[in-house]
């Protein structure tokens, strides 16, 4: 448990109707997006977290109407996507179309021309991390009806045959390292830090009660909350109650801890670097005194 405890980027969450977005959707689903020269259909956009000089990435959730489709484009940092509901499509240039699912995650290289949107008959969501330091996203020609409409299911790549479970993503593993936390708590790795993206995306699946010891992320951290209800809390400071669909920013070298409520289930993707500092355990008292 002595690795970063991650939680993810930008587009996430599709349906068909209002009533089904509420069901489904871990974020709310944001505005249409403004510029319609660079996609197909309708796709709805909620900034989850900007870039700022702490945390160089920005978080963004994209919500495709079934059919609706980005243009051809390049991510000079690249990208990573969370895919957090239905089916869509990513392809890569000179590369065969790959089906994806909800449960999947795909990284974008740096410098690669690619595209992704929704399958015909289905919405299609995902949470989007996109380091900022190398610029901005490089827009080019858009995919053609030609292109799209050429995709077969029995032709693509299909790497994931979907979860079943009502988690977005597999539970993971108990974690290890039992002097790190109290309870039981889930691990999944769903990427992790290297040459390019530096940082690890970690979901952190909660037992009812279940609680990690005081802690120190010393670049930050920030907390997706995916599932549930929990306590965020910073040393000398109150308790928040967070809830599915909040985004919370660790403070470089601010001590804290994150715990599930009494009664509830709770799940988080943390986004972060290594390098966790593990400090005493979380009191029976301190817990007990959460209102």
């Amino acid at each position: 448990m002595k690795k970063a405890f991650y939680l993810l980027i930008v587009f996430s969450a599709t349906f068909t109707t209002s009533a089904f977005a509420q069901e489904t959707s871990v974020f709310p689903k944001g505005e249409i997006g403004t510029n319609t020269d660079n996609y197909t259909g309708t796709i709805w956009l909620n900034e989850l977290s900007k870039p700022d000089s702490i945390f160089k990435f920005g978080i963004a959730q994209a919500v495709y109407a079934p059919g609706s489709k980005l243009d051809w484009h390049i991510h000079p940092g690249g990208q990573i996507l969370l895919i957090t509901e239905g089916t869509g499509y990513y392809q890569e240039k000179g590369k065969p179309v790959q089906i994806v699912h909800k449960g999947d995650v795909i990284k974008c290289a740096p410098g690669v021309e690619h595209w992704h949107g929704a399958t015909p008959n289905s919405t299609f969501a995902y949470v989007a991390i996109s380091p900022s330091e190398k610029g901005k996203t490089i827009w080019k020609n858009r995919v053609t009806d030609a292109e799209y409409n050429s995709i077969k299911p029995d032709k693509t790549l299909n790497n994931n045959s979907g979860v079943q479970d009502t988690s977005i993503f597999p539970k993971g593993f108990v974690a290890p390292n039992t002097d790190d936390y109290t309870g039981t708590v889930w691990l999944n790795g769903l990427s992790m830090e290297d040459s390019v993206f530096p940082f690890s995306l970690m979901q952190a699946t909660f037992a009812p009660g279940s609680r990690l010891r005081w802690h120190i992320h010393p670049k930050g951290q920030i907390l997706l909350i995916m599932k549930g209800t929990g306590y965020y809390m910073e040393k000398g400071k109150p308790a928040r109650i967070v809830h599915k669909g909040d985004v919370i920013k660790c403070t470089p070298g601010v001590a804290h801890t994150h715990m599930a409520a009494p009664n509830s289930d709770f799940a988080y993707i943390g986004i972060e670097s290594r390098g966790i500092k593990w400090l005493e355990r979380v009191t029976d008292d301190e817990y007990n005194s959460v209102k």
